[in-house]
């Protein structure tokens, strides 16, 4: 199945395979993403088309760096996940408890320094878990980059109040990324 729409950014393509899995795949000027899925009834794979028809409009398929795959959102959140630099904004997913264990033992299995195309879908990031975040750049009023000896980390005050931080084994690159990339951006509101 082939669907697109007049003012989508992507174009999508569904096939359902004979072993169950659906596979999507989203279309941009800039690239692909693929998406595998599942599907265990006819109930699934409805919910699995209607998902992606909403979902297609709101995606943005661009270039991301990832900076850290042991973000948290501060001491008491155990959990790790991924913090990706976006043209216009930080993301930070959240993981699971494998991708903890796997962050903690060591370097990540992932290139942190290679650029990825990836589908960014901000409404679908902020519903997919209460500490996954979107930081817009023209959002924030100021930041402060502190390191550490084992945990690095950012503090942001946004325009509107909110505030948010996120944490960080020092060993990963997200912190001299960071400091390059929001120093043009903030100026004088980045302390680092």
């Amino acid at each position: 199945m082939w669907i697109a729409g007049p003012d989508w950014g992507v174009a999508l393509s569904i096939e359902l395979q004979f072993d169950g899995t659906a596979a999507l795949t989203y279309q941009a000027p800039l690239g692909l993403v693929e998406e595998r899925v599942r599907v265990r009834s006819l109930d699934a794979w409805d919910a699995l088309l209607d998902d992606a028809v909403q979902r297609a409009p709101r995606l943005k398929v661009q270039h991301a760096q990832l900076l850290a795959a042991s973000c948290t959102t501060g001491w008491l959140d155990w959990v790790h996940g991924e913090l990706w630099l976006l043209p216009d904004s930080l993301v930070r997913v959240r993981g699971g408890f494998v991708d903890t264990v796997v962050s903690s033992i060591g370097p990540g299995i992932r290139e942190h320094t290679a650029t990825s195309v990836i589908g960014y879908d901000p409404v679908a990031v902020l519903g997919g878990h209460r500490t996954n975040k979107v930081i817009p750049f023209d959002g924030i009023a100021h930041a402060r980059l502190h390191p550490g000896l084992t945990t690095a980390g950012l503090a942001v005050t946004m325009t509107d109040g909110t505030r948010h931080k996120m944490l960080w084994l020092s060993s990963e690159p997200a912190r001299r990324v960071l400091a390059d990339r929001l120093l043009p951006v903030l100026g004088s509101r980045l302390i680092r």
